[in-house]
């Protein structure tokens, strides 16, 4: 029986990104924590930062990424938003079954 894979959006990259970071981290800590390549990696990373999420800084020559409290926060609320995304989606498989026509 195959799985069904489904391709992740913006908000569960985010998220995945955003896990990674939660202790100091490298982008290679980000690419292998958020299952994503490097060209990705950079450009959620920029965006992440950009909007205060994420901190950067240069440790021996090494850029390293931490998650701020606004990073934090923005994680709880893209995970209850996914949460509420999969009921709503649970809910809609629910009501297209009941609506099929009975042979």
């Amino acid at each position: 029986m195959p799985v069904e894979r489904r391709k992740r959006g913006t908000m569960e990259i985010m998220l995945d990104i955003l896990k990674s970071c939660n202790q100091e981290c490298g982008v290679t800590k980000v690419i292998y924590g958020a299952g994503i390549n490097y060209t990705v990696a950079q450009k959620y990373l920029d965006k992440l930062i950009k909007i205060g999420a994420l901190t950067s800084k240069t440790e021996n020559g090494r850029k390293m990424y931490e998650i701020t409290e606004k990073g934090k926060i923005l994680m709880v609320h893209i995970e209850e938003f996914l949460k509420i995304r999969e009921n709503l989606n649970v809910a809609r498989e629910k009501i297209i079954e009941l609506l099929k026509v009975s042979q």
